[in-house]
């Protein structure tokens, strides 16, 4: 797997990994088989690499930009969390597990919420999919939305998943022309 570095700091083995195992969820998620996403993996490799460089530079640009970010704004982070895992103990066990205190995580929430804005500014002009969209997109593609034993899907079926698939790609590509213009001010070497 190829290495990057991003104005001189390198690209970690572990958010390569972490961009990684996003995209194989979440097209698994919606309706891409394992075996396809195994056949896909070199090219998912490449743009997990690709996605956690993108990930550096929304990280620099959101430090720089010094977006705000209120400790309620953090309390409501560590509160999905909290729940995702499972309750507070499994929370804090978590913590323990990782070897992290709960003030650097919260930090790194707090760096997480001001990419999210950094994000949601970027984003902010990218429309919903329209019905159109959603159904022509089902209509080319009718034949993999099949439930497990075998039966044909209906549009009403897999309608929220297709509308979030298609959300998911428009503003990937807003944010793909947005990280375009970070990178035109970056340094950033393959290896």
């Amino acid at each position: 797997m190829k290495k990057a570095t991003v104005n001189g700091q390198e690209i970690s083995e572990e958010a390569v990994r972490f961009e990684l195992e996003r995209l194989v969820r979440f097209y698994a998620g919606h309706g891409v088989s394992a075996d396809e996403i195994r056949k896909s993996l070199p090219e998912l490799e490449e743009k997990a690499l690709e996605q956690a460089i993108g990930a550096k530079l929304l990280l620099d640009r959101a430090a720089r930009l010094d977006l705000p970010v209120t400790a309620a704004d953090v309390d409501a982070e560590v509160r999905k969390v909290v729940e995702q895992v499972g309750g507070e103990e499994n929370y804090r066990k978590a913590l323990a597990a990782q070897r992290v205190t709960e003030e650097a995580f919260r930090r790194e929430l707090e760096k997480g919420a001001r990419v999210n804005m950094l994000v949601g500014q970027a984003c902010a002009h990218v429309p919903d999919p329209t019905e159109e969209e959603v159904a022509a997109f089902y209509e080319a593609n009718r034949a993999s939305y099949v439930d497990e034993a075998g039966n044909a899907q209906t549009l009403v079926d897999v309608h929220d998943r297709i509308k979030d698939l298609l959300r998911h790609e428009s503003r990937g590509r807003a944010m793909d022309a947005y990280v375009a213009e970070l990178r035109e001010g970056a340094e950033i070497e393959y290896r």
